[in-house]
């Protein structure tokens, strides 16, 4: 009996899933649907997927034959620029910032890249290269690499991530009421994990320039929002203690403030 011919939404499921960072069950749908389709699209999708899910999962010989399946498929050029494009963000998000700036900035050379109806992946790249740099400790270099791929994708899918990559630097260069103006643009975007996060830096940057009163208000709010799955409660308990004890060592109990 011949299998059913793969759906859009089959594939969608599959994609969700690796969004979700579900990598063992997204990478068990593509390996069932991969038999069944038959359009050449699909089975690159497919075969895309299979290779971001087994990168994460250090499934070295799932990748690599997944990779040989794409060779035999045509536009490999555009194949490989993605599946050098899931490397650099899985070894991102691993922490393994230079091996994933190397690779970035391999891709970036690519004729793939330079294309103008690939500027969402150029754009991609650029947010990455950008994490990467601020990983490393190189802020000033990343908030230009952040200015790039703004001018690339004004509105892109990563703004918000790139607002709190900004906010890193701004904390770490000690440019307190950039940090804050940054994390405050993150606020309208929508998410509310990311805006509780977004809440956490404006809070830090107060308190880094002892304007502790708006830092305390900010910390109660938060607390108010927790559990937030981006966000320490200790770290935001810890916050709270640091304001109040600052506030009563210049107000002392029993003292005329």
């Amino acid at each position: 009996m011949h299998n059913s011919v793969v759906t859009e939404r089959e594939i969608q499921a599959a994609l969700d899933l690796s969004a979700q960072r579900e990598f063992s069950a997204s990478l068990a749908q593509f390996q069932e649907l991969l038999p069944r389709a038959e359009d050449v699209h699909a089975q690159m999708t497919i075969l895309l997927g299979i290779v971001t899910c087994s990168t994460w999962l250090n499934l070295d010989q799932i990748r690599e034959d997944a990779i040989r399946g794409l060779k035999r498929l045509p536009d490999y050029e555009v194949s490989d620029a993605f599946v050098v494009m899931a490397k650099a963000r899985a070894y991102s998000d691993m922490g393994r910032a230079q091996e994933a700036l190397d690779l970035i900035d391999a891709n970036l050379k690519s004729e793939v890249l330079k294309r103008a109806d690939f500027n969402d992946w150029k754009y991609e790249h650029l947010f990455l290269r950008g994490r990467a740099l601020v990983q490393l400790a190189r802020y000033d270099e990343a908030l230009g690499v952040f200015d790039a791929a703004h001018a690339v994708c004004p509105e892109g899918s990563f703004e918000a991530d790139l607002l709190i990559e900004r906010c890193n630097c701004y904390v770490a260069l000690a440019r307190y009421d950039e940090a804050f103006a940054t994390a405050s643009q993150v606020l309208a975007r929508g998410d509310e994990d990311m805006a509780t996060l977004a809440m956490q830096y404006m809070a830090e940057s107060r308190m880094w320039q002892s304007r502790v009163p708006e830092a305390l208000e900010l910390y109660v709010t938060i607390q108010k929002r927790l559990p937030c799955r981006l966000v320490q409660e200790e770290r935001i308990q810890t916050g709270i203690k640091n304001a109040m004890a600052y506030l009563e060592k210049l107000h002392p109990p029993g003292k005329p403030s």
